[in-house]
């Protein structure tokens, strides 16, 4: 019996499944939403949007009177909702005779496929940890230290279990140099087989913590800005945006002080309970979500500054005070690699399928809602097939932000 030849859909089912084993952070946040995006599969492009609903979170009252008396400013319980761009497309070229088109999947895979998705992947994967990072606004550990030890891990897993993040499908992104540490200081660290997920996961080593941890080659790195010395102004800041003096230091104009993804933390500012609303010993972390430069009229941050009221969760205790400084977590104009540890549902994206052009041969296949269209064009006189297998997908939008922590290095 003559070999078959490969067809786009053998190429296009094949290629999503290897996208689907090798890509670990993939596999660990929310990918549902492509589900509406798929809906019609000839309707979507580049930049198209979808609403990510948010559940409110419920104020309790006490005493038998609904919303303790006060009907007219109870809460609402509508939900909120982020918006998820299709905002990313990657492609890997291939390019390839009829001859060997006639070889076996597994001869091709090997050969050819394999390797463009392990370029397409590890450039995907590095794309959506540096988005992750960049909203995620807790972190724990030591800059400029290799998280080797056990206590980072274990303060990372508590800063999620302080937020709520249920305890399932947590899991950990960490360097291989954390890897090497934690394995040569705590042998025992990772165990049993059974906690490994095998071929499925690749890079999974195990679990610890109530975090399942996977090895990456393409963590990101932050640098923090020059800025130092830098105080508030002002008593009454509210809100996402925080006025600060920023005269010390470097002077040039329009310099970055702060640099987006930086983390720091305000002297008698503190964590509420996500619930309660009732001040807890902890420092609030805050996270610069724009570049800030010298001059400019604040600094945008995340959570924004909200006090709790009758009708509200606050997020702080309390209001920063006029000249407080801002801590920043790592030194000015230093990097550091950032570790993530986060739940599933705390980010969210959508790998979208798409059309295959007129004019052109392909396939779109999905595996557990990640798509990939396989497309080819030909070259006749020169008996050649120019192959492209494309992803489309969103940036990564932070549902629960706080169901995050990074783990510095």
């Amino acid at each position: 019996m003559g070999t078959q030849a490969l067809t786009h859909q053998m190429i296009a089912r094949e290629s999503a499944k290897m996208l689907v084993e090798q890509n670990n952070v993939v596999t660990n946040i929310n990918t549902t939403r492509s589900k509406e995006f798929g809906e019609e599969i000839n309707g979507y492009k580049k930049g198209d949007t979808v609403k990510i609903m948010v559940p409110p979170m419920p104020v309790s009252f006490s005493g038998a009177n609904f919303a303790g008396d006060r009907f007219a400013n109870a809460p609402s319980v509508s939900e909120t909702y982020v918006n998820l761009v299709v905002d990313q497309q990657y492609h890997v070229p291939l390019t390839f005779t009829a001859k060997e088109k006639k070889l076996d999947l597994t001869d091709f895979s090997k050969r050819f496929l394999r390797p463009a998705m392990n370029s397409l992947s590890s450039k995907v994967n590095a794309y959506l940890l540096k988005s992750m990072y960049l909203q995620t606004p807790n972190v724990v550990g030591t800059w400029g230290t290799i998280p080797g030890t056990r206590p980072p891990w274990r303060a990372a897993a508590s800063v999620l279990d302080n937020h709520l993040a249920p305890e399932a499908d947590r899991c950990a992104h960490f360097s291989t140099d954390a890897n090497d540490a934690l394995a040569e200081t705590n042998v025992t660290l990772f165990h049993t087989s059974d906690e490994i997920r095998g071929e499925f996961s690749k890079n999974a080593v195990g679990m610890f913590a109530g975090l399942e941890f996977y090895k990456q080659l393409a963590l990101p790195t932050h640098t923090n800005g020059p800025g130092s010395g830098l105080v508030v102004t002002g008593t009454g800041n509210q809100g996402a945006t925080l006025a600060i003096d920023d005269t010390k230091g470097d002077t040039r104009t329009a310099l970055v002080v702060l640099s987006k993804g930086t983390i720091f933390t305000l002297a008698g500012v503190f964590e509420t309970h996500p619930i309660t609303g009732e001040a807890t010993t902890r420092l609030r972390q805050f996270l610069v979500t724009t570049d800030y430069r010298r001059g400019e009229y604040g600094v945008t941050i995340y959570p924004p500054i909200v006090l709790t009221s009758t009708t509200t969760i606050g997020t702080v205790t309390a209001l920063p005070k006029d000249r407080t400084a801002l801590t920043i977590v790592g030194a000015p104009s230093t990097a550091a690699v950032q570790n993530l540890v986060f739940h599933e549902d705390a980010f969210a994206t959508a790998f979208v399928p798409l059309p295959v052009l007129a004019n052109c041969d392909g396939y779109t296949a999905t595996v557990k809602s990640i798509s990939v269209r396989v497309m080819s064009f030909g070259d006749g006189k020169a008996d050649v097939e120019h192959t492209r297998i494309d992803v489309l997908f969103g940036t990564p939008v932070a549902v629960r932000p706080d169901h995050a922590c990074r783990v510095t290095q």
